[in-house]
């Protein structure tokens, strides 16, 4: 078998390298070609092993504490978001069948070498990251947009052997090496030829697809960009694939706590398909609305158009409470900035609960605003809602009023007064709420989505509260981890590093200061509000800001 496995190789790099494909200077020198057919020759003896040793993993789901989901025999579907169907690929170990190989609670992700400057990279970077630092819940198959099996064959023998490299550089463990053997797959069979639903769904892709997963909900997702950042600018990494499968194990964990959810749901849009960017909608709140103690907002947004094709650009998008029918005065309550050109579905539940006491009982209105209305028009389905519950905290928001809001972050930036308060009768306790992001890059500091900014807030001569984003902002990938909590991965711009207090495509989160301590509950009260730079003055961008005094009772 091991002298058959090498002949055969060996042949395939001789076809090839007499060929007259672009791609054979890829092949580099003999030595090199000799190298790769060894360690491909060993990989796949050590493969087999590993496969006859290791046979099906029944407990991965249980040890990992994962929900499993049942195949779906009657999916069919040829684009992202559509339900996907059974296939088979051939690989360096022999034919893998998505039937045969689903556990119920695994991601499978391609990422396709093509005759591009992109797919090319793709192959030209290694992608040890996925097995030293990413989930183990997800298989990866490593294919190849090729004229032929010879070439894909090629294709697939030299990815694997910079894998076997990669366990010997990283010093993995054998019992690492033979799991990760059981999930990295090499195919040998041009792309576009798999029988099944991939093959589907390539062939009836306009555009190559350098990328592209099915879900643990089994479901095409495009993946999106697989560019890392580099001092020299955007560099293709199949490393970065690493970060899809998180994603799909959050869109997972909360679709299976919504669906089991009792909350009373108040619809705002209901899978409305939409080009426009800001949305009024007036609901009518419940009778009842004081016997809830709970507040949430399912927010959900899908786009459908092509892997780079979404319009959206790391924007500010809210929900606000409108004070009036036409909203000419209303307040902020939920903030998320939008993804970097991402396309397929997004979802996040935002507890709200210091500001229901907001809401009133009757009708309301509120607005949605998904960005700037003079960026290009996409569209979307949206659905979002309002969820109230009983959770018997043993508090609730009684009322909150906003004291403060940003603007551009400049000298006069805090000039303001203070914001005086006297809480209403029956408060217990009183909170300072406050959502805030940084945004603009000006000079020296890049303020202020990626500077240090400082607000510090203190009622009366109380103890001085701080939010404040030291050894965040900037951090490599600091957004790109997040996607566990529902960054999605692989947008199109510099989505991977973490901001000051916001990530494209993640809700802005509350920050929370109890100043029951601080204030007199039967007196008026002030509160003060500093916005600063390491302990300077402001150094330019604007400062998204909303404040607010809660009372709970």
């Amino acid at each position: 078998m091991l002298r058959l496995v090498r002949w055969l190789v060996v042949m395939l790099v001789g076809v090839l390298a007499c060929g007259d494909d672009a791609s054979v200077s890829d092949a580099g020198s003999d030595a090199s070609v000799d190298a790769a057919v060894d360690a491909a020759v060993d990989a796949t003896v050590d493969r087999e092993d590993a496969t006859r040793d290791a046979g099906e993993d029944d407990s991965l789901c249980e040890d990992l504490g994962l929900a499993r989901r049942s195949f779906d025999e009657a999916a069919s579907g040829t684009a992202f978001e559509e339900p996907a169907g059974d296939f088979t690929v051939q690989t360096t170990e022999g034919p893998w069948t998505l039937r045969d190989e689903w556990t119920g609670c695994e991601s499978y992700v391609f990422v396709n070498w093509s005759a591009t400057d992109y797919g090319r990279g793709l192959w030209s970077a290694v992608p040890d990251e996925v097995f030293t630092d990413g989930p183990r819940n997800v298989h990866y198959f490593f294919a190849a947009y090729a004229p032929d099996e010879a070439t894909a064959t090629m294709r697939a023998m030299e990815m694997q052997a910079v894998v076997e490299e990669g366990f010997d550089f990283h010093e993995v463990s054998e019992t690492d090496r033979t799991f990760w053997r059981t999930h990295l797959h090499f195919v040998t069979q041009p792309l576009q030829d798999t029988v099944g639903s991939v093959g589907e769904l390539v062939r009836a892709s306009g555009i190559i697809l350098n990328a592209f997963a099915i879900t643990r909900q089994q479901r095409f997702d495009p993946v999106g960009s697989l560019f890392t950042i580099r001092s020299s600018g955007f560099v293709p990494s199949p490393s970065m694939a690493r970060f899809a499968a998180p994603y799909y194990d959050y869109l997972e964990e909360l679709d299976r706590t919504i669906e089991g959810d009792d909350s009373t749901v108040v619809s705002l849009l209901d899978q409305e398909t939409t080009t426009s960017r800001r949305l009024d909608r007036t609901v009518s709140l419940p009778d009842n609305l004081a016997s809830f103690d709970t507040l949430a907002f399912d927010i959900e947004l899908t786009c459908l158009l092509t892997p780079d094709g979404c319009s959206e650009w790391d924007r500010i998008a809210h929900i606000f409470l409108c004070d009036d029918a036409t909203c000419e005065s209303s307040r902020e309550i939920i903030r998320w900035i939008t993804p970097y050109s991402r396309p397929g579905r997004r979802r996040w539940l935002v507890d709200a609960t210091p500001l229901l006491g907001l809401l009133a009982p009757g009708e309301q209105t509120f607005r949605m605003v998904f960005g700037p209305d003079w960026e290009e028009a996409t569209e979307r389905t949206v659905s979002v809602s309002a969820r109230l519950s009983q959770r018997g905290v043993g508090e609730r928001s009684m009322g909150a009023e906003l004291a403060f809001r940003g603007g551009e972050f400049n000298s006069a930036y805090n000039e303001r007064d203070p914001f005086r308060f006297t809480p209403p009768a029956g408060t217990r306790r009183v909170e300072v709420v406050t959502l805030v992001s940084g945004h603009g890059q000006v000079e020296p500091f890049n303020c202020a989505e990626w500077c240090n900014h400082q607000h510090t807030f203190t009622a009366n001569e109380g103890t001085p509260r701080r939010i404040d984003f030291e050894g965040e902002a900037g951090t490599t990938n600091g957004c790109a981890e997040r996607a566990r909590e529902g960054v999605p991965p692989g947008q199109w711009g510099n989505w991977s590093p973490l901001r000051a207090g916001w990530c494209p495509g993640l809700p802005v989160p509350y920050h929370r200061f109890d100043i029951t301590d601080d204030i007199d509950l039967a007196a008026e009260n002030e509160l003060r509000y500093v916005g600063n730079v390491m302990g300077e003055e402001p150094q330019g961008g604007t400062i998204s800001l909303s404040t607010y005094v809660v009372y709970w009772q």
